[in-house]
C-alpha cells in the first residue's frame, strides 16, 4: 500500500514547538536552544490496517525544515537562547 503524502499544511508551529496534526508527532524545543529538544512520535509508527500511513523519515524531515524556517522568521522569540546565533 502506498504511503500518505506529507504536506506542509499538516503541521502547526508555535514557540512551544511543532506538531504533525494527522499523527500527533511533535518536536518540543529546549528552552535554552531552539534547535535541540525532544521528538515524540505520537501515532507515527502505529501500523495502519491498509498498510498505508506516513513515512516517519518524511514527517521528521518536513518537521525539521518547517521548524528551522519558523525559528529563522521569529528570532525575537528565541533571543538569549544558546545554539545558532539570532
Amino acid at each position: 500500500m502506498q504511503r500518505a503524502s506529507v504536506k506542509r499544511d499538516q503541521f502547526g508551529s508555535s514557540p512551544q514547538g511543532i506538531v504533525h496534526r494527522p499523527t500527533d508527532a511533535t518536536f518540543t524545543p529546549d528552552p535554552a536552544d531552539p534547535y535541540s529538544g525532544i521528538i515524540r512520535l505520537g501515532q507515527l509508527l502505529n501500523s495502519q490496517p491498509n498498510g498505508g500511513g506516513f513515512n516517519p523519515d518524511d514527517v521528521c524531515r518536513v518537521m525539521n525544515e518547517l521548524w528551522s524556517d519558523y525559528v529563522a522568521k521569529n528570532p525575537q522569540l528565541f533571543r538569549g537562547a544558546r545554539g545558532r546565533p539570532n
